[in-house]
């Protein structure tokens, strides 16, 4: 059992390199996204100004300058600002927790009460990966049309936190194969 422990934080502490990572790559994409709408919005700019210019608005075209401290400093905060805003508008959508993202994939929320054995068999692995993790049992819903062996813990915090498992992982799964996957989705919770 103590190698069971050692792997648990191992997978933990990968969970946690892997989101350092993602939020790297998010940064970058963020950084990225800011680049190009700076060169579509400088094409932009420069097309308007020979427009204007054509149509003897303007007199004279400045020369062109692939940078524009001002330009891109307006396209910086307009594009952080729409990030920001889709980001919160998802961050309230999703408030509620996991729940919220395991019931949008067709979870069901699986009754403590339940009297199928393969699903309580399922409740009984949580609670017991929740009390050797010390977390709060989480809600368990299973995605009854998922025929394959899937699982997903999903929320902000282990208090709104839910496991999901699909129904071939209930179904196919022997006892100690479905403890490893649960272990594996607590690991993320953590």
């Amino acid at each position: 059992m103590v190698g069971t422990r050692t792997d648990f934080f191992e997978r933990q502490e990968w969970a946690r390199r892997r989101t350092r990572w993602l939020v790297f790559l998010f940064l970058l994409a963020v950084a990225l996204i800011i680049i190009a709408v700076y060169f579509a919005a400088l094409f932009a700019w420069v097309g308007i100004e020979y427009y204007l210019k054509e149509h003897e608005v303007l007199e004279q075209v400045p020369p062109f300058q692939w940078w524009n401290p001002r330009l891109f400093g307006m396209v910086f905060w307009f594009t952080i600002l729409v990030i920001g805003i889709g980001s919160l508008l998802k961050m309230l959508d999703l408030r509620e927790g996991g729940k919220v993202i395991a019931e949008r994939l067709g979870g069901r929320l699986v009754s403590p009460n339940t009297q199928n054995l393969k699903e309580r068999r399922l409740l009984n692995v949580v609670e017991e990966m929740a009390l050797a993790s010390g977390i709060p049992v989480p809600h368990v819903y299973i995605l009854d049309r998922e025929k394959g062996i899937n699982a997903f813990a999903a929320g902000f915090s282990p208090s709104d936190a839910v496991i999901g498992v699909t129904r071939g992982c209930v179904e196919l799964l022997s006892r100690d194969e479905l403890q490893g996957v649960i272990a594996h989705e607590f690991s993320h919770i953590l």
